[in-house]
């Protein structure tokens, strides 16, 4: 786990800390207090749940990413290869037209 998530979580326990100390200080603080112990479980529910969401949205842009980047190369490559088959056959037009699968290809990634 990075140092700063590590950080950041800290800050976050010690702000609910001082939330709940001066909730404890004000009038509406007997009710907090008195709350039975499923309350508070549901709060924790509530806050993990919460940092879940924001995790699992950072791991899915992430991944997501990453696709996008093994995609764009794939394209490239394909770019290059094709180049390189034009610069072949230069002399000869009708060679680039042969290969059937290059259309076809080309064909998946055309909005």
């Amino acid at each position: 786990m990075k140092p700063i998530i590590i950080i950041f979580s800290m800050l976050g326990v010690l702000f609910l800390i001082f939330v709940v100390r001066l909730l404890s200080l004000t009038s509406a603080g007997p009710g907090i207090v008195s709350a039975p112990w499923w309350v508070y479980i549901t709060y924790l529910g509530i806050l993990f749940s919460g940092i879940m969401f924001v995790y699992s949205w950072i791991e899915d842009k992430r991944i997501e990413q990453k696709v996008i980047e093994e995609e764009g190369n794939k394209i490239l490559s394909m770019y290059q290869r094709d180049r390189k088959k034009i610069k072949a056959s230069h002399n000869d037009p009708s060679q680039i037209m042969k290969d059937e699968g290059l259309d076809e290809e080309w064909k998946r990634y055309s909005l």
